[in-house]
């Protein structure tokens, strides 16, 4: 082994002593830099689908330290930050010519205070006069497939002839499952500060995990080219999805803010309205139909699944495309058809959390397998271990990619040997068998997930390496830091492409215009 290498080595994350020490800064504490900047507060709306029918920020504006209340007359560019479709507007707009602005969520903001403090910013959000007249809401999977409520045509997936494979089965069932959503909860909440130079330049700080669509959108809400505009992300209280693509109204009204006013404008929304303002992880309801043979093995199945998107589409079509990618999980399904849509709610539109789909897919066939187990009274493993994709490597996916490696039966062998899994059921059924009240249970489940983006574009990366005359490197890089360490595992692999020691590179913060 190379006595130089780095890269592998267990060497402490850049940031640990700044993390442990409290040195290490966040978006919001840099607010400390900008002593000028307004705070900003949102005016939410109390109703999940209504008309606004009037607006008066007048009273706000009374409130000593408040400084100006933006609404959609202030937005400069484009009232919308859609990442996929222009259908998220900033501030609420008719939705047909000539009509009232429309609440689609719960919570919307219909305009923002900026003061001189929060608590300025706070109290004049509570004198605006805002009127609603309340509207029908669509606030379920269920209300919204008997209203034909979607945001996307259904997509199928088909391999074989399930309906035939179903037919002839010994046995076959049909079954719902319903799986829910869960809040990100990041532990630094969505933050952005804004300020703009003599030039016209905006600059802005955000915890964002996708600082180039960041710069998009704030620039798009601003009527600005890209160029002039220059999202910084330095690191992030978590995300897990939840800040790839919401991070970008919030950092669009700090912009926006800071180019009306001509002051730094910062943005950091409490824990309720994170709540409230964000999205989750999708609702999913599944439809299925499945046959199989008496030893368990799947012989054809049929699911159709229905993912609440919210009231606006953002990441929800791939989420949908990659649970119906994740349908087989670790199982072969030579006879097999897979149907979704993306549902339309009025809700808080729903977005990329980790798997990004694929647990909503691999639950619903893991709910078939352990529904055939029971019915079978069979062991859910070996069912599990009879549906495998074959070690010989021969099989593929439902959508065409080949299985050249199933590890999985070795790993399912190993890991149910060195567990002791075996003894740890009998000594579990025994308990059972004697205790009415109190039952305890075991499970071994595998997953199979796909790591690469469905955009192919997306699968790519790129980096700026500046050396210095001293010897010291500069590394820019397209990632963001959230905790995994990434900063800290392209600083090894440069110091290591480099020959150098790793105290001679630094990572710069993530921004566009490197």
């Amino acid at each position: 082994m190379n006595a130089r290498r780095i890269v592998g080595q267990p060497i402490p994350h850049e940031s640990a002593e700044a993390h442990v020490s409290g040195a290490a800064l966040y978006t919001d504490d840099l607010v400390l830099r900008h002593p000028r900047a307004l705070h900003a507060w949102p005016v939410c709306a109390p109703h999940a689908h209504a008309s606004l029918v009037h607006l008066d920020v007048a009273p706000a504006r009374s409130v000593h330290g408040v400084v100006h209340v933006l609404t959609l007359a202030d937005v400069i560019g484009e009232n919308d930050t859609g990442p996929s479709r222009r259908d998220e507007p900033l501030f609420p707009r008719p939705s047909v010519a000539g009509g009232a602005p429309e609440i689609l969520f719960h919570s919307m903001p219909v305009a923002w205070v900026l003061a001189e403090d929060v608590e300025a910013s706070k109290l004049g959000a509570s004198k605006v006069i805002a009127k609603y007249e309340a509207l029908p809401a669509i606030l379920s999977i269920e209300q919204a497939i008997a209203a034909g409520s979607f945001h996307t045509e259904r997509e199928r997936i088909r391999r074989g002839e399930p309906e035939r494979a179903i037919a002839a089965a010994p046995h076959r069932f049909t079954g719902t499952f319903d799986v829910g959503g869960q809040e990100h909860f990041y532990l630094e909440t969505q933050s952005s500060i804004a300020s703009v130079d003599e030039a016209g330049s905006i600059f802005v700080h955000a915890s964002t995990q996708h600082p180039t669509e960041t710069q998009e959108i704030v620039a798009r809400v601003c009527g600005v080219p890209k160029a002039a505009v220059v999202v910084q992300q330095l690191r992030m209280g978590g995300g897990f999805g939840g800040k790839e693509t919401q991070a970008n109204p919030f950092a669009s009204i700090a912009a926006l803010g800071a180019l009306v006013t001509k002051r730094p404008v910062r943005v950091r929304l409490d824990r309720l309205r994170d709540f409230q303002l964000t999205g989750k992880r999708h609702p999913f309801h599944a439809r299925f139909e499945c046959g199989f043979a008496p030893d368990g093995k799947i012989l054809g199945v049929s699911v159709d699944l229905f993912s609440d998107g919210g009231y606006s589409l953002d990441l929800s079509f791939p989420v949908l495309g990659r649970a119906m990618f994740h349908i087989d999980n670790a199982y072969f399904l030579s006879d097999v058809e897979v149907r979704g849509r993306v549902l339309k709610t009025h809700k808080a539109s729903n977005t990329a959390f980790r798997g990004f789909g694929g647990p909503q897919g691999m639950v619903v066939i893991e709910e078939i397998i352990d529904r055939i187990a029971r019915t079978l009274g069979l062991p859910p493993d070996l069912v599990r271990e009879r549906n495998f994709y074959a070690e010989s490597g021969m099989e593929t996916t439902h959508y065409e990619q080949p299985v050249d490696d199933a590890r999985v039966h070795r790993i399912f062998r190993e890991l149910k040997s060195d567990s002791d899994y075996a003894r740890r059921v009998t000594e579990i059924e025994a308990h059972n068998a004697g205790s009415l009240m109190l039952k305890r249970g075991i499970a071994i489940t595998p997953v199979k997930f796909g790591i690469s983006f469905t955009a192919k574009y997306y699968n790519q990366a790129g980096a700026l390496v500046l050396v210095y005359k001293d010897g010291s490197v500069q590394v820019n890089h397209g990632g963001t830091e959230m905790g995994q360490g990434l900063y800290t595992k392209t600083m090894q692999i440069a110091a290591d492409a480099l020959g150098i020691p790793l105290d001679r590179v630094r990572a710069m913060p993530t921004r566009p215009d490197k």
